[in-house]
């Protein structure tokens, strides 16, 4: 199997370079699509293929016990693939690596491809990385060790869990990222006391009562983005922008926005 796999990487990688010269006469000419160079491309073709026969050698010649092989590292500050179980398999160890192989060249082609306009450029590089992070092997059942670790830990009470998480954020149209009855307006939120002193169909104006003897004379109006709840700003004691300001002096106003 390992002579098979090998013999099949290093006929890719020759096929590669084969046609290389020939893409190069071929790509100016290929159409308006926005190509990179044609020596630059041929040049990323030809390292990917090498880079994957390599991987590919690489995980055919690992023995049962032996320790990961890194041939190409993840970027930094990137812990999707930092639990022990991507690299202890090597079904899983080949996964990681194929899938940051392909991530860099994606981002290696995205940077070369030669555009006038600025912002078109940075939309595709946008869009690539949009679609490397959801290609990600963590984000599949499948291929992803901790999840199936999780799943046989707990006798696959993890992925029943799970459906049910789906299941309530279908109904509620929307995707949670905690617990939403853990908090509660007046009770662990917006507790700096105010009032509302004016109101219409967009938004109700908050006015919140002096904590201090004196006031400064210019008050302060505060309008948070229409995304956001009005106690973004007014989370909890400890760490509320509105207590803050409003100890310190100052009268201030809150618009808080209505639902749509």
């Amino acid at each position: 199997m390992m002579q098979f796999g090998q013999t099949m990487m290093k006929n890719f990688f020759d096929f590669v370079g084969k046609n290389s010269e020939a893409f190069q006469k071929s790509a100016p000419n290929a159409g308006s699509l926005p190509l990179p160079e044609a020596g630059r491309l041929s040049d990323l073709q030809q390292d990917y293929a090498r880079r994957h026969a390599d991987l590919w050698s690489a995980m055919m010649q690992r023995k049962p016990g032996d320790p990961s092989r890194p041939m190409v590292a993840a970027q930094p500050g990137d812990r999707r693939f930092s639990a022990p179980e991507w690299a202890e398999s090597p079904v899983f160890d080949y996964i990681r690596q194929a899938y940051l192989l392909n991530a860099d060249y994606l981002r290696s082609v995205a940077e070369a491809v030669p555009m006038a306009d600025g912002r078109m450029k940075d939309r595709v590089q946008f869009v690539t990385r949009q679609y490397i992070d959801a290609m990600a092997p963590s984000n599949f059942a499948a291929t992803n060790p901790e999840f199936i670790k999780t799943a046989i830990e707990t006798k696959g009470e993890s992925i029943t869990t799970g459906i049910k998480n789906l299941i309530a954020d279908l109904e509620k149209g929307a995707i949670s990222m905690t617990d939403d009855s853990a908090f509660e307006v007046g009770r662990n939120l917006a507790l700096t006391p105010g009032a509302v002193v004016y109101e219409n169909e967009l938004m109700q104006l908050i006015q919140y009562a002096p904590l201090t003897d004196s006031v400064h004379q210019t008050p302060l109006l505060i309008v948070p983005p229409c995304i956001n709840k009005f106690y973004i700003m007014d989370l909890q004691p400890q760490n509320s922008l509105i207590r803050f300001i409003v100890e310190n002096g100052h009268t201030v106003f809150l618009v808080s926005w209505k639902n749509a």
